[in-house]
């Protein structure tokens, strides 16, 4: 680890007065976070402020006296991260009071810093100024570990994470529901399959019992879904459009790896779901209803994987149409709810005619969300 108090300085703490714990320590780890070389950054010292932070009313010079004067105020330009540090005397421990003459500094109106920090030569300790007075340091490092621990101060007080740490946004769009901001972002899920139909037919008419057998394959692999495998939503987004409706763009994962493959290529991996409704339900009596619909087509050659086994070309030329509706409703940091697929799959087989293939499925869904 980097040294960045000498050892000769953390052997003569303890004798510290104040102006010697500013300069042989703060003055060093201001200079090692970066303060105030880094470009962006500024550094000031003991800088008078002239009226207390809750002063209110018109003020009067003659008679208002200055409420003091922070030792450092640090931060990055731009309103981006600040903070105020305050030392104290080695031989002196650092007591509620000095707590609360570091926080009035870091609250005062003319200074609106998002952390303190307090070091008395013996330890040094950082407060979230807006938790307010009575809570525990967020870092607090004795001295004689500083050089080892010194990347608690970093990770908080650094330029670099003190702007990642305070820069602040603001959600001004409408909400999509109560307790929710205006954007999401659905992090997993999983989805199972209760039910399912399939239906054929031949130029119109219903030839299900007799064109059954050969397609055997399908219902031993929907059986298997069904009956083996967790179905799971990946990663998606929810917002409003342009038009101010609400859409979901979701991303689902394969069963296994060819059959997450097959769903890529012919893009069934991504689906996008609107719904009319302004807000996202949260009484599960009363879902918002989201829908889906989506146009696909496999020329005839396309190698497309099977869930198991050997990919082979496709023989025909297919042309699919699905449809999905769902019903779902927030509760807690989870959408939840039940869905509906009808996928169609349309075949022109050469001496026979069209083929239509119907595949119904149904079952129940759950997101989970980051606001």
């Amino acid at each position: 680890m980097p040294e960045v108090i000498r050892q000769q300085v953390l052997e003569a703490l303890p004798s510290y007065n104040e102006a010697e714990v500013r300069f042989h320590v703060l003055d060093v780890i201001l200079r090692a976070l970066g303060y105030p070389e880094t470009p962006g950054t500024y550094l000031k010292l003991e800088e008078k402020l002239d009226y207390p932070y809750y002063y209110i009313g018109r003020k009067n010079k003659k008679k208002d006296l200055p409420v003091g004067f922070p030792d450092y105020r640090a931060g990055v330009l731009g309103g981006r991260g600040s903070f105020i540090v305050e030392a104290k005397a080695a031989n002196v421990a650092l007591s509620p009071a000095d707590v609360e003459q570091a926080h009035s500094y870091a609250a005062h109106v003319e200074v609106g810093a998002d952390f303190f920090v307090l070091c008395n030569g013996l330890e040094v300790r950082v407060y979230e100024t807006l938790a307010g007075l009575h809570i525990d340091p967020i870092v607090a490092i004795p001295l004689s570990e500083i050089n080892a621990r010194f990347h608690e101060l970093e990770n908080v007080l650094a330029p670099p994470n003190l702007t990642r740490l305070c820069r602040k946004t603001y959600d001004l769009e409408l909400k999509l529901a109560d307790g929710l901001p205006s954007a999401i972002t659905i992090r997993d899920g999983a989805y199972d399959m209760r039910h399912w139909e399939m239906r054929l037919f031949l130029n119109g008419i219903d030839v299900t019992e007799q064109f059954k057998p050969h397609f055997r394959d399908v219902e031993e692999q929907m059986a298997m879904l069904q009956r083996d495998f967790e179905l799971r939503v990946g990663e998606g987004k929810v917002r409003r459009d342009e038009e101010g409706r609400i859409v979901a763009d979701v991303s689902f994962i394969g069963a296994t790896r060819n059959n997450d493959e097959a769903m890529k290529l012919i893009g069934l991996d991504r689906f996008r779901f609107s719904t009319s409704e302004q807000f996202i339900s949260t009484n599960p009596d009363e879902p918002t209803i989201f829908e889906s619909t989506s146009d696909f087509q496999v020329a005839k050659g396309t190698t497309l994987p099977p869930m198991f086994g050997q990919a082979v070309p496709i023989e025909l030329d297919v042309d699919m149409n699905i449809y999905v509706k769902s019903r779902m409703y927030l509760s807690g940091g989870v959408v939840s709810g039940d869905y509906l697929a009808l996928a169609d799959y349309h075949f022109v087989y050469p001496g026979l005619g069209q083929l239509d293939l119907e595949l119904d499925l149904a079952g129940g869904a759950l997101l989970r969300i980051l606001g």
